[in-house]
């Protein structure tokens, strides 16, 4: 078990570094290779744990996130009027990147994990893994503006984040978490394993790169308090299951 603890600090070493480089490099080369083979291990605990509701589950929220993606854009709902770049690969109906959905379904997945080992209690698991989704796009949003993955049409305060885009997170991780408890049972997602949150992780560590390099202190910060969280209940998971 020392191993698994040890590869989890590894991996989310180089993948800070990783990103302090992608940050430098953002404008000459970028693949959404790396992006879709992040979401694997997420997808493949809950599949691991539930095959059936599993897949049920990953489509139903990736239709979702397309769909939510593409009404912010057409209408500034839930999230703020913005439009995505070309980095994220070839846009259906013109307006979201076929790729999205890989990138949030499986912080859902990883934030509700994380939240159903922290609490007993079925509402506070619940509005822990709303929290936490919330709290992790404090980081990921800086961190996509930085590397032009989107552009906002009326820039916020915070690094240029509307505060219509948080409020939009909150109800979309709402309406996640929903889906989540309606389709997976209790006890599934109590067993997911370790490295269902290893997405959420080990992408949250690349923003942790991108944010130090380009100097954004308050994303940084924010993502270094919620890499400590996350890899502290990945050894508790780990030690628990052992006993």
């Amino acid at each position: 078990m020392k191993k698994i603890q040890s590869t989890t600090v590894v991996l989310t070493i180089l993948m800070m570094a990783i990103g302090y480089f992608a940050y430098t490099a953002r404008n000459d080369y970028f693949s959404v290779i790396p992006m879709l083979l992040l979401a694997v291990p997420a997808y493949f605990a809950l599949l691991k744990t539930n095959v059936w509701n599993g897949l049920l589950f990953i489509v139903i929220l990736s239709c979702y996130a397309t769909a939510i993606e593409a009404l912010s854009i057409q209408t500034s709902f839930p999230y703020g009027a913005f439009e995505y770049n070309a980095q994220l690969g070839y846009k259906l109906f013109d307006l979201v990147p076929w790729t999205v959905s890989f990138g949030w379904v499986p912080l859902v997945i990883g934030s509700f994990a994380i939240s159903c080992w922290i609490f007993k209690k079925r509402s506070l698991q619940f509005f822990g893994g709303v929290f936490l989704l919330v709290f992790s796009d404090l980081i990921i949003d800086p961190g996509a503006v930085l590397m032009n993955f989107w552009t906002w049409t009326h820039p916020g305060l915070y690094y240029s984040i509307p505060f219509s885009n948080y409020l939009g997170w909150v109800l979309s991780s709402i309406i996640g978490g929903m889906v989540l408890f309606a389709i997976i049972p209790k006890h599934d997602i109590l067993q997911l394993p370790f490295y269902s949150t290893y997405t959420l992780a080990l992408g949250n560590a690349f923003w942790i790169g991108v944010t130090f390099n380009a100097a954004y202190w308050i994303p940084f910060s924010a993502g270094v308090l919620l890499q400590i969280l996350i890899l502290f209940f990945i050894n508790k998971s780990i030690d628990l299951k052992r006993k």
